[in-house]
Formats: C-alpha cells, structure tokens, sequence
C-alpha cells in the first residue's frame, strides 16, 4: 500500500519550519521531476508549450521550462498577469536563461503541453475562457503533463467545468487523494509522485488513507496436509426472485477457495444448480453469508442472519432491514452509487441522490464508515473501501468489469474470504484486488469480459 493525503500542506510547512527549506527549494525539486520525465518521454530538440496561472504550480512550470531550455525549445503561456513572488523570481531566471514568452495561445507544431495553472488549490467553477483554452488543449496530439492537479480537477477529485487531459501527472511531495476519484481517472493518466527533497517518512506523521497495490493481495493457503473441506468454511448465499444473480455470486466464492457452497432458495420455484453447489432450507451451519443479489420482494427474517458474518448487497439497500445490519461490525456491505444513495437516505444520513454520491464519494464514504460499524466497499471506476474513517483506493480496475453480474461475482469472492476466516476489512481488500486482477489478466477484447471470466481467472492469481 502507497500512502494518500488530502493535501501536502502539512509536508511543505514541515519541510519549511522544521528542516530549513524553502519554498524555491521544495519548487526546484518539483521542477526537476517534470523536467526529468519530459528527457525520459520527448526526443531533444522538441518544442514544449507550458501554460502557466499566477501561483507557485506556475513557478513549478516555470522552473521545469528553464531546466529544459536549450535541449528543447520552451516557450510560455500566461492565463493571468497576476503572479506571485515566487513565481515572479522564476520568471526572471527562466527570461535570462532564454525562455520565451508568448503572447497568444499557440498550439501549432507543439510536441509537448506542461500543465502549470492551477494545481491542487482550484477551488471554483472554471471561466468559459479557460473551459474554451482547455477543450482546445486537449484536442492536440502532443505529450501532456500536468504538475501535481491537472487544471480543472480541485482537492476533492471533482471536475469543475472541464479538465486538462494529462498523459502523466506528476504530484508534488505525497500522494493525494483526489487524483484517484472516478472523475479524475479520465484526466490525471499514469501518476507520478515526486520527492521534494526528504523522504516521505522522515515528516511528522499525518492522517493517512491508502492506495492499494496489487502486491498488496494475500490469497487464502492450502499449506496445510491434514485437512478438509470443514477448515475452508461453509459459504451460504442467498437466493431470491433472480436466482442468476445468486448462482454467480455462489461459483464465486467456491472458486475463492470456500470449502462448501450453499444456496439458501427463498423463490417457491425450484433452480438449477451446478452439482458443486448444494441446496439448504436454513442457514443453520454457515460460516458466511451473502444476501440481496437478485434478492427482489422474497422475504426472509433477516434475524436468522445477524449473528453469522455477512457480504449485504444490491436489493437489501433498498429495504428497512439493512438498518438491521449497520451496527454489526462482522459485515461488508457494497453498494454502487445508486444503492449507496438508498443506503443514505434510508439510515437517514442525508436525502443524497446518484449524482450528490459521485460528487463526494470520499467524503461520504470516510462520515459513513465513521458512523457504522461494517466494512463499506463503494464500488465505482475506483472502488472505495472504507472502516473507522479511514479509506482504502482501488484505481486498478478496468472497463471491463463494467458488466452485469461483476458485483455479484465481487461478492461471491468476499464471501470465500470472509468464510474462510478473513477478517471483514481485510476479505475486502483482498477480495476487490482479486476481483479487478482478473479483468487484467484477461486476453481477449475487453468488451467480451463476463461474470464467467471474473470466476475463471481467479485460479491464475
């Protein structure tokens, strides 16, 4: 896991108080690590454009234009005549160095676009004379960068009109949260995280989320000889009106590694099952339990459940009864947007809609997971999972799962995990790690990726 911050506010002030730095220091360090990645990415001789606002993004740019000038041909666009000191001082480095300055917009022959406007400190809806001057920005083919925000996307991971669509984005100092919203995964490209001259660990601990890593996955073992299907948990699922739903969600968590799979039919029309999963009339012997996929009007006493460890999903979102479960510290409850917003409304958190959930995915999740107990995974382009405030990001996921029945499969594969005796927060992360690895390791086109898939690759993890 890589550290998230909201901010690196904290980190510079360190650096400047405690270690004797400077802001023109923490901006040389910035400055090098764009200039750094353009001789890695742009064959010398090309020509760069960097746009620039008023404020030290800006001196950042500035700086990374003059480190360049002479083995590329750099040139500078101003949004504002209204600039900082700091970047003042670098603009009088960078002009006896030999960086130009252009008056207008010139986007002709440019190889290369460096992104030095706004940064991380937007905090307002864009003018239409920037949303115009980005739109044309974007649709030219050169390299793009952005340094620490592309322009248009502000703290929280929100696009404010419209945004730079930067190639690499390379963030100053820490990694910070909103660069890994669902709206900012179209816009930021591949991240790069910049050291500003001290190590990331020699600063004063801060509050902290974290951003996962695929070697970050602890698959369930079988190193041990004398055992039996007993030791590798009981899963129950289940079934209501669409029984599909079930079954996926069922093969799942057998192929997880859960040593007995049942389904648990509350439709009064008998289902087919594959000759692996068997069939109960209670929920008498389970060890895990996933109810809501496919769950409809079917009735059950939710009581009957509330002591066993519990994956809630899809329908129950809808229902009084999921107030049932939101003290219950042996839960994971995964709702996309819409459900989520059900979710908020029904523990009456707030009247939020699909779009105010989107808006402020990582606010809501952290107050959510502050207020109750379960684990909440909030699936999206990102999966957010959240527990005592803290978040966990997952922006490995692909197009690919974007297709009925990947959450049922999703929450199949955290029923194997919590079965086989994983803990609720840890069944989650490893369970949505498992989940978007499969959509990676499949080779065919992404279009044709379906619940199946998801299943069959969890044996090449």
């Amino acid at each position: 896991m890589k550290n998230l911050y909201f901010s690196s506010d904290e980190f510079d002030k360190n650096a400047i108080l405690n270690y004797f730095m400077n802001e023109l220091m923490l901006q040389e360090n910035a400055a090098l690590s764009v200039a750094n990645l353009v001789r890695k990415k742009l064959k010398i001789g090309s020509k760069i454009l960097v746009v620039c606002g008023g404020g030290n993004n800006s001196s950042d740019a500035i700086a990374a234009a003059r480190m360049l000038e002479g083995d590329y041909e750099c040139k500078l666009f101003f949004t504002t005549s209204n600039l900082n000191e700091n970047c003042k001082t670098q603009l009088k480095i960078a002009k006896q160095i030999g960086v130009k300055i252009c008056e207008n917009l010139s986007l002709d022959g440019v190889h290369c676009i460096i992104d030095g406007i706004f940064g991380s400190g937007l905090n307002k809806n864009l003018d239409e004379k920037t949303l115009q001057m980005l739109n044309l920005i974007n649709n030219v083919d050169a390299l793009k960068i952005a340094i620490d925000f592309p322009s248009g996307l502000e703290k929280n991971g929100r696009i404010l009109g419209a945004c730079f669509k930067a190639d690499f984005t390379v963030t100053m100092g820490v990694r910070k949260l909103g660069l890994y919203s669902d709206a900012a995964k179209d816009f930021v490209g591949e991240i790069v995280c910049s050291n500003l001259g001290i190590c990331e660990s020699k600063f004063a601990s801060a509050d902290s989320d974290f951003l996962l890593e695929f070697d970050d996955l602890k698959l369930p073992n079988r190193e041990v000889l004398n055992t039996n299907k007993g030791d590798f948990g009981h899963a129950f699922v289940v079934c209501g009106e669409l029984s599909g739903a079930a079954k996926i969600c069922a093969k799942a968590a057998l192929k997880m590694g859960s040593g007995r799979v049942s389904l648990v039919n509350l439709n009064k029309q008998g289902i087919n099952l594959d000759e692996e999963i068997m069939q109960k009339n209670s929920f008498k012997g389970a060890d895990a339990i996933a109810v809501g996929m496919g769950l409809g009007e079917a009735k059950f006493d939710v009581n009957e459940i509330l002591a066993i460890p519990c994956v809630v999903d899809a329908d129950m979102f809808y229902k009084k009864e999921i107030l049932s479960f939101l003290h219950k510290d042996d839960a994971i409850l995964t709702p996309h947007p819409k459900e989520f917003a059900s979710l908020l409304n029904i523990a009456e958190f707030g009247n939020f809609s699909i779009e105010d959930v989107q808006r402020s995915r990582f606010e809501l999740a952290r107050e959510f997971s502050k207020r109750f107990s379960p684990v909440l995974v909030l699936k999206g382009a990102n999966v957010i999972i959240a527990k005592n405030g803290v978040l966990y990001v997952s922006n490995l996921g692909t197009p690919s799962l974007a297709v009925a029945g990947s959450g049922d499969a999703l929450c199949g594969i955290l029923l194997g995990f919590l079965a086989q005796g994983f803990s609720p927060l840890d069944a989650s992360l490893n369970g949505v790690l498992a989940h978007q690895k499969t959509a990676l390791s499949y080779k065919a086109n992404s279009y044709s990726f379906t619940p199946n898939d998801i299943i069959k690759g969890l044996q090449w993890l």
